[in-house]
């Protein structure tokens, strides 16, 4: 199974460091979040000048802060700039993050999304674009410049309309931070929607992104972990918390949330219990991780793409992006 890495906000020289090292260990990507932290494209225009076989992309960028049009000249620029080893990744974010920090309004955010996927696809392609949607209403312009050949759009879709669009629409499916329970049940409508619209789901791509922290001190990167999925369900709005809610564990999702109101982020870390690390992330020792790898596998994905904590450190990063490598050889 292909595995990649996600090095979303961390340090600017360490971004560089791990995407070389990621390269080296032969994993198969590299991806570059967008939040209220680094620019994604730009950033991925310095990866490609320090990497040469690794597939460079978005994991994701949000649909709100940038015109369709624009974002399929950004992937048209990405896809020369690293010659052809690029993908893109889009989805909605959140409203507080489209709304506070954007000053967008979080409207429609599925049929926006299923808007852009076409736009861009479009743009793509060379060909004039024309769209009459509800969103978007473009006509009479095409790519100045040569297109870039075939560059995949996956759509990180959590909820089920969402999903249902991204089988309907798009080149694949990067499902974040998702339970596995969740997946399943999500994944059979993927492949639905897929199959409704005429299309062969073997042929689109599923690739799950999750938080990893993998060490010789497992139990240490277990922690890690445990503190990430409690910052997610207790201050991220409520798209996480539901999310492992519909998994099964809404008693867990309610405790972990209620503690970070309440009693503080480690109060909540420690209501993270350890089925929900390990039915959410990759997360131990290399051993324990090997077995994870093929519980994914298992499930019929494609890949994974894997971030690392919020309190990982450098030399925790290093180690999962070498274990990882050693792993997946």
């Amino acid at each position: 199974m292909n595995v990649g890495i996600n090095v979303s906000d961390i340090d600017h020289d360490l971004t560089l460091d791990l995407a070389r090292r990621a390269e080296r260990a032969e994993l198969e990507s590299v991806l570059l979040g967008e939040t209220w932290g680094w620019e994604a494209f730009t950033l991925l225009g310095e990866l490609a000048q320090v990497t040469e076989t690794v597939t460079l992309g978005t994991g994701i960028v949000p649909v709100y802060s940038r015109s369709p049009a624009l974002l399929g000249q950004a992937a048209a620029t990405a896809a020369r700039a690293t010659d052809g080893r690029f993908l893109l990744g889009i989805g909605v974010s959140g409203p507080a993050v489209i709304e506070n920090w954007h000053g967008v309004e979080f409207d429609r955010p599925v049929g926006r999304t299923a808007e852009t996927v076409r736009i861009v696809k479009r743009v793509l392609s060379g060909e004039v674009v024309d769209h009459d949607g509800t969103d978007f209403d473009l006509s009479g312009f095409r790519l100045r410049v040569d297109p870039p050949g075939d560059v995949p759009v996956y759509v990180g879709a959590l909820g089920k309309t969402n999903v249902r669009m991204a089988g309907a629409e798009a080149d694949g499916w990067m499902p974040v931070f998702m339970p596995e329970g969740r997946f399943e049940e999500l994944y059979e409508e993927f492949r639905d929607s897929a199959e409704g619209r005429g299309r062969d789901p073997d042929e689109l791509t599923v690739v799950p992104n999750t938080v990893a922290a993998v060490a010789e001190d497992g139990e240490a990167a277990r922690d890690k972990v445990r503190h990430h999925i409690a910052f997610y369900v207790g201050t991220m709005g409520s798209f996480y918390h539901r999310m492992l809610s519909e998994a099964g564990y809404e008693d867990e999702a309610d405790a972990i949330r209620d503690a970070w109101r309440n009693e503080g982020p480690e109060a909540a870390t420690e209501r993270v219990p350890d089925a929900v690390v390990d039915a959410s992330a990759v997360a131990g020792t290399p051993e324990g991780t090997a077995e994870r790898l093929a519980d994914y596998e298992d499930l019929g994905v494609d890949g994974l793409s894997l971030y690392f904590p919020r309190r990982a450190d450098a030399d925790l990063m290093r180690e999962t992006v070498d274990h990882l490598g050693a792993l997946t050889e």
